[in-house]
């Protein structure tokens, strides 16, 4: 990969030969694609591809929300490519040596503020209901810091709420999906984000009950 400043060329796009150009932050970048592609079939080398695409998978469904997750040393780095770092080696259990993906060990968030603590996560009638217990944070919060919960369900709905924080140490968090299973919930996860975007911290992964 190489980055190129030339101020004559303007912004690149497209693909020349085995050259792929694209703009990001500003920047030209040119990537190489090889000529020639050795498929390495070993068995290092498919655990790698299968913990890659867990990961590409899981991206999708989180993408909303892994982008704001991911804000620290952001220089240059898409969220993908931090939620891809933050996850690659942790987010996957090995069982008969093959890497199998973890939706506990999966973070959606990553960050230097302390973590939220979950002091319960149920089912009622309005949908998820989660209350939790933030003092770790006090007393350096700001009025516009924030919570963000949000929960991947088996139908594919994904649902999120941003909600802000306030001034007090303990509260409720609601995800409103009425009528909603405590079995139609894949995974759940709550993080804080500052109130300036900057910093957030890690993510937490809820079991939820009925």
């Amino acid at each position: 990969m190489s980055i190129a400043q030339n101020p004559l060329l303007g912004p690149m796009t497209n693909s020349m030969g085995n050259f792929t150009m694209y703009t990001y932050n500003g920047m030209n970048i040119v990537r190489s694609k090889a000529f020639k592609v050795k498929d390495a079939k070993s068995e290092k080398q498919l655990n790698v591809r299968a913990r890659m695409a867990a990961l590409g998978e899981k991206y999708r469904f989180f993408k909303s929300v892994i982008g704001l997750g991911f804000p620290e040393d952001s220089e240059y780095k898409s969220p993908q490519n931090m939620y891809v770092k933050a996850n690659y080696s942790t987010a996957f259990e090995l069982i008969d040596d093959k890497p199998v993906f973890s939706y506990p060990l999966m973070v959606v968030a990553k960050g230097s503020l302390p973590v939220v603590t979950v002091t319960e996560s149920v089912i009622d009638a309005e949908g998820i209901k989660i209350q939790f217990d933030a003092s770790a944070l006090f007393p350096n919060v700001t009025a516009a810091d924030e919570l963000i919960a949000s929960a991947r369900l088996e139908s594919g709905v994904l649902l999120i709420v941003r909600q802000v924080l306030g001034f007090k140490a303990t509260g409720t968090i609601h995800l409103n999906y009425p009528n909603l299973q405590a079995g139609d919930v894949e995974c759940c996860y709550l993080f804080v984000r500052s109130g300036d975007g900057k910093k957030t911290s890690n993510s937490v992964f809820m079991e939820v009950n009925s």
